[in-house]
């Protein structure tokens, strides 16, 4: 088990600093495939969700999709019926697709996407619902026919999805010649709390070590959050590596 941890461990410090140095949405494919290979997928997909009134065109960021299947999944806008998007919009943790619907009774135009899936030999996979705190919500997904993911592996997977997500999401900006936000101001203190959570370490964890309470570590993690633009630890640890706040 230890051997697993490490190896993943590895390779999520592989895939930060490779990604780091990538210079184009090329680069980042190329690496994001070798990440889903490693973890049994063959396919994958970073998107931002439309509004009910949008189409998903111009929020597809990056991916592999079978051709065929995209070009269909398009055609007939199944973004707004398709269920996992759906999912991705009300919750902030990462899921399996066969797990979380386990228990749903979906309608029959999501039993229609599902089902045309199946075809593409998409049967199963792993998402990761990526929301900004103003609001723009994302989602990063990976396709299989069979999903066999441990807990180690699917916290790895949520890391470097978020991460590859920031990235893609400067590179955009940077490409478009938009103005990019300045490094925020990141405090010693709250820099050394990073570092704590990116180790794997609890807020009543780091409450301990710091010698202070559980409602103010609480309350940094959320400052912090906030001057990051996400809404979550994994989101912020992701983000720091991004930003260089750690490394």
């Amino acid at each position: 088990m230890k051997e697993e941890s490490s190896a993943v461990s590895n390779l999520v410090f592989d895939f930060l600093s490779e990604s780091a140095s990538a210079k184009s949405k090329d680069d980042v494919l190329l690496l994001f495939g070798k990440i889903s290979q490693y973890f049994g997928f063959s396919y994958f997909a970073i998107s931002g969700i439309p509004s009910p009134i949008e189409r998903i065109d111009s929020y597809f960021v990056l991916g592999n999709w079978s051709v065929g299947w995209f070009d269909r999944y398009r055609e007939n806008n199944y973004v707004h019926a398709d269920p996992i998007v759906h999912l991705s919009k009300t919750c902030d943790h990462a899921f399996v697709w066969s797990e979380a619907l386990r228990d749903q009774k979906l309608d029959r135009q999501s039993r229609r996407v599902m089902d045309e899936a199946r075809e593409f030999k998409l049967i199963d996979g792993f998402s990761v619902p990526l929301h900004t705190a103003a609001g723009f919500q994302s989602i990063v997904s990976f396709g299989a026919e069979k999903v066999e993911l441990s807990t180690c592996d699917r916290s790895a997977l949520y890391l470097m999805a978020a991460y590859a997500h920031s990235l893609l999401r400067a590179q955009i900006a940077n490409d478009a010649s938009r103005k990019i936000q300045a490094l925020p101001m990141i405090t010693t203190r709250e820099r050394e709390i990073i570092h704590w959570c990116a180790a794997g370490k609890t807020a009543i964890e780091i409450a301990t070590i710091l010698g202070r309470s559980h409602r103010t570590i609480q309350n940094v993690i959320l400052n912090i959050q906030r001057k990051l633009n996400v809404v979550n630890t994994p989101q912020m640890i992701a983000e720091s590596f991004r930003l260089r706040i750690i490394r």
